[in-house]
């Protein structure tokens, strides 16, 4: 399968031409890269700060399996194009970008979400954009007299990026913003209830430098530095007889920040690598009792090394790992307190390849389980999840001049 592969890749090569070059990008990438937020990616940089497509202009990039190692190729696409010098648009399918939580059975989560990117390029150290985001799902049924229900639910918000060059490298800074909502009315003989959710608001707020010591510097540092908040409580209201229960709220806060390197030791070789830390909280909040679980994650070590093998060939490897001191606090009366260490990540080390034609690249993880049982004529199994070559696979082509 894999010399299938290559030769349509080789073929695709052909026939758009070598004259262009290709930027690799995508999940598949950064995941064999460990994950290194110290690392510069078109794709997953557009995702986390839409400001980056006024730099990335008439660039595609999709996600064919972003779940990873399964059967699901339910994957995203998104797609920059600039008009003009100053104005740059763009758009992205089928990726979540919410923190959805439902507490009524019947409700699905929003499907199939867009995203819009409208940027523009105030000046040459000024860039910002504007990310409109939308995802809906709803269901209706009736014609029974004794039965009937509306259900619903969405996530609307948008996120503001933006881009700030200095003279010894550039700032940028990101602030999202949702409201998520369901809802459930259904109608059984005389009597409706309808389920619903106060709340539902996510922010957060995400920076990053890259700093060089001097103009004439590789070596750059990169400091980061971010926070998130969400809440929801459900709510259910009873006509006839007329009863409202309210649910417990829930809490979530999340602080991260970290500082590391990025070091091109030459034109075919990176290597980036850093220290990170995280404080997370959930809050489950009743009447009575107040419920908590705490992490202090710290520190979260990150390495990450790509280099070129030949000129269509790139090799990755990424290792993090951390430590998380965890406290569990339930408040009924007694409370009990649970606190110990676990590791932040199951696996630690990925690696992953990219595979370059002209302005076309495909770039993908290797799967752990592929490193770990061998192909068919190695393991001796020829079970169809043990030859997987492939976890994640993304796909980018530049269609810039």
């Amino acid at each position: 399968m894999f010399k299938h592969f290559l030769a349509v890749m080789l073929l695709f090569a052909v026939a758009v031409g070598t004259s262009a070059q290709s930027i690799p990008s995508g999940t598949g990438r950064i995941s064999a890269l460990g994950g290194s937020p110290f690392i510069l990616d078109a794709h997953v940089d557009i995702l986390a700060n839409p400001a980056w497509n006024n730099y990335y202009r008439n660039y595609a990039f999709a996600d064919l399996n972003q779940f990873g190692e399964d059967d699901n190729f339910d994957g995203h696409a998104g797609v920059t194009f600039g008009i003009g010098k100053q104005l740059n648009l763009g758009m992205i399918l089928n990726k979540r970008q919410d923190t959805w939580v439902s507490y009524a059975d019947t409700i699905n989560e929003p499907i199939v979400p867009f995203q819009a990117l409208i940027g523009y390029t105030a000046s040459k150290n000024f860039h910002i954009t504007l990310a409109p985001y939308v995802a809906m799902w709803n269901s209706k049924y009736s014609g029974d007299t004794n039965f009937s229900y509306e259900r619903s639910s969405s996530s609307i918000g948008a996120d503001l990026g933006f881009i700030y060059m200095l003279k010894k490298g550039w700032v940028e800074g990101t602030f999202l913003f949702r409201m998520n909502k369901y809802k459930d009315m259904t109608k059984i003989g005389g009597t409706t209830r309808t389920q619903d959710n106060d709340g539902g608001m996510e922010f957060g707020a995400a920076f990053r430098g890259w700093l060089y010591p001097s103009k004439s510097a590789k070596l750059s540092l990169v400091p980061l530095l971010g926070f998130f908040m969400y809440n929801i409580t459900p709510k259910e209201v009873w006509q006839n007889p007329d009863t409202t229960i309210t649910g417990a709220e829930r809490k979530w806060m999340n602080l991260y920040g970290g500082v590391g390197i990025n070091w091109p030791i030459s034109d075919d070789i990176q290597i980036a690598g850093g220290v990170l830390a995280a404080y997370n909280t959930f809050k489950l909040v009743e009447t009575d009792h107040e419920d908590k679980l705490t992490d202090f994650v710290a520190p979260v070590f990150n390495l990450a090394v790509e280099t070129r093998i030949t000129d269509w060939i790139t090799g990755r490897l990424g290792y993090t790992k951390g430590v998380v001191g965890r406290t569990l606090t339930v408040g009924h009366d007694p409370s009990v307190e649970w606190s110990g260490t676990i590791p932040s990540t199951p696996s630690s080390i990925n690696m992953g390849a990219g595979f370059h034609f002209g302005r076309f690249s495909i770039d993908a993880t290797v799967s752990h389980r592929w490193l770990k049982q061998g192909p068919y004529f190695i393991s001796g199994s020829n079970a169809g999840n043990t030859t997987d070559l492939f976890g994640i696979i993304s796909a980018s082509y530049n269609f810039g001049k």
